[in-house]
């Protein structure tokens, strides 16, 4: 498929973007097939304030515990959007700026690949502490208020495969994964 002709047909669901038409789907899901043309609105203003080089060097360098690590990955604290969604908002856009549906957009793949390459270089600073650290609750931001993870949790992404334990996910050469950045 030639890119140029690359249409998206889910959502949106939660577009941030006022721009962006709603779905037509009048429950509100933003389900219904919904074929339009992929749109950017790439951010200078985000992409120089959470993206930058220096953003990723300082977040892998400056904290060895990984409360504060995932956290500022995230952009967890107010007004702060930290690495991960910076990217997101870097792109922006329809599909891109929808946590939903943003997986329509090709970029998001390529994205994530950094962020899972952020996380492999802070594992790897001390991966003996860092390979099997985790943080947060079982429920995105917390909503509704949930019980901090644990690596017995289970994933299930449901028509991805049988659920694996979180535990045989943290590490890039053990479990499914066989794997390095180089």
């Amino acid at each position: 498929m030639i890119l140029s002709s690359w249409q998206v047909n889910l959502g949106p669901v939660a577009p941030v973007l006022t721009y962006v038409e709603k779905n037509p789907d009048p429950s509100g899901l933003g389900t219904y097939y919904n074929p339009r043309c992929m749109r950017r609105d790439i951010s200078q203003w985000t992409s120089s304030r959470w993206s930058k080089d220096s953003d990723i060097s300082s977040l892998i360098n400056a904290n060895t515990d990984i409360y504060p690590f995932w956290s500022l990955l995230q952009g967890v604290s107010s007004g702060y959007m930290g690495v991960h969604a910076a990217g997101h908002f870097t792109i922006g856009g329809d599909p891109g700026g929808d946590f939903y549906t943003s997986p329509g957009d090709p970029t998001f793949f390529l994205h994530h690949a950094q962020v899972d390459r952020t996380w492999w270089m802070w594992q790897n600073q001390d991966p003996v502490h860092r390979t099997y650290a985790v943080a947060g609750t079982i429920t995105f931001s917390n909503t509704p208020p949930s019980r901090n993870a644990t690596l017995d949790d289970l994933i299930d992404l449901g028509v991805n495969g049988d659920a694996i334990k979180l535990r045989d996910t943290m590490s890039t050469l053990a479990g499914p994964f066989c794997y390095v950045y180089v």
